[in-house]
């Protein structure tokens, strides 16, 4: 059961956290609120070309003048993982967390994080919440996600990441359920449970290391032994999965045209609710969501694209009536420069403009930390 894998994986995490401590690995320096060199640029016109921010000179760049952060439309993207040649990493702050204010992180030993980079991703890509329970454990939202190929409709429920090897959880086995959406009135089937084996070779793994490859899924043929450039050219698979991300098979990923989205991204669980989540207790949300799904409803399908680190600062959808958008208040992030050796807290403070190609300007803040 995905509990009793939770309590292994939040021992195994304790442990590590121990023999971090006793190796001295941890932040021992003093640390306090020690004022920085905040920059501060507003960006304009993002619709029509992307923009170039280096981090350490506080400046705006050209893009072969060596850049950390590219603006472009609606994203903010690191120069690093899919999105650039450097070392550029980051994670969300409140992954990390939530009572830690912006103006209060002041030295990067403040706490222990690990990077996140920009990869491709769809709809299905955000499935986690993290650290729930204070260890690095990814939990399911058990929403259920619709994938979309041609004329025929597919819901996904995602359930679980890790499977028990050697008495161990170990990550990077998505486990998940899936059902065709039926368009002549039958009841829909839905599927065992089907696991893949997602490591890709493991976090370490290099990038041209040929077992750190996506695992691709197909809703008709199931698991397909492809490697990652026949994919590029393969319309035969639906969706992949390297560790936690998934993409779909459409945008720079593939041309198989596979739209995805989460009909449930307003559902307002709490953190409380999915640590209670199982995938028992969440069958009947499945089936209940699988019933209420209308493919002629203006749901807002998109194709695969690379998803940044640095992606929720905004709330709501650009160009969208029902969905206005607004700043996320309070959220701010850790991200590396393009070497990787430099660390830098950033928010967005500010925005105007609704045009779905981008906004008319964005106003983004920054501080190297010590």
């Amino acid at each position: 059961m995905i509990n009793d894998r939770f309590r292994l994986w939040r021992g195994m995490a304790a442990l590590c956290s121990l023999l971090l401590l006793l190796a001295g690995c941890l932040p021992e320096d003093p640390i306090g609120n020690e004022p920085l060199d905040t920059f501060e640029l507003t960006l304009t016109d993002l619709a029509d070309a992307p923009t170039y921010i280096d981090l350490n000179a506080g400046t705006e760049v050209a893009e072969g003048d060596g850049w950390d952060v590219r603006a472009d439309g609606w994203n903010l993207f690191l120069n690093g993982g899919e999105s650039g040649t450097g070392k550029a990493g980051g994670i969300d702050m409140e992954l990390l967390d939530l009572e830690l204010q912006f103006e209060e992180m002041n030295k990067r030993n403040q706490l222990v994080w690990f990077l996140f980079f920009d990869s491709y991703a769809c709809a299905l890509s955000d499935w986690w919440w993290y650290a729930l329970d204070g260890t690095h454990t990814l939990f399911s939202d058990y929403h259920v996600y619709v994938v979309q190929r041609g004329d025929r409709h597919f819901a996904v429920q995602i359930f679980d990441y890790y499977r028990v090897i050697d008495g161990l959880a170990t990550a990077g086995y998505p486990e998940f359920r899936w059902a065709e959406l039926p368009t002549d009135g039958t009841d829909p089937v839905i599927s065992p449970p089907v696991e893949l084996d997602a490591t890709a070779g493991g976090l370490s793994a290099d990038a041209d290391d040929p077992s750190n490859r996506w695992t691709y899924f197909s809703f008709d043929a199931g698991e397909l032994d492809l490697s990652d450039a026949q994919a590029l050219q393969s319309p035969a698979w639906d969706l992949g999965f390297k560790r936690f991300n998934i993409k779909s098979n459409s945008g720079p990923s593939g041309p198989g045209g596979v739209l995805t989205v989460d009909p449930d991204r307003e559902r307002g669980e709490t953190a409380e609710d999915v640590l209670g989540y199982t995938p028992d207790s969440q069958l009947a949300w499945f089936e209940e969501r699988v019933a209420a799904y209308d493919p002629n409803a203006p749901n807002p399908l998109v194709e695969d694209a690379v998803q940044p680190v640095l992606r929720r600062w905004l709330r709501g959808l650009p160009g969208s009536a029902t969905e206005p958008l607004s700043l996320w208040e309070g959220r701010w992030f850790l991200a590396t420069d393009r070497t990787g050796a430099e660390v830098a807290k950033v928010r967005v403070t500010d925005f105007a403009g609704n045009d779905p190609a981008g906004p008319e300007s964005v106003t983004v803040e920054w501080a190297i930390l010590p």
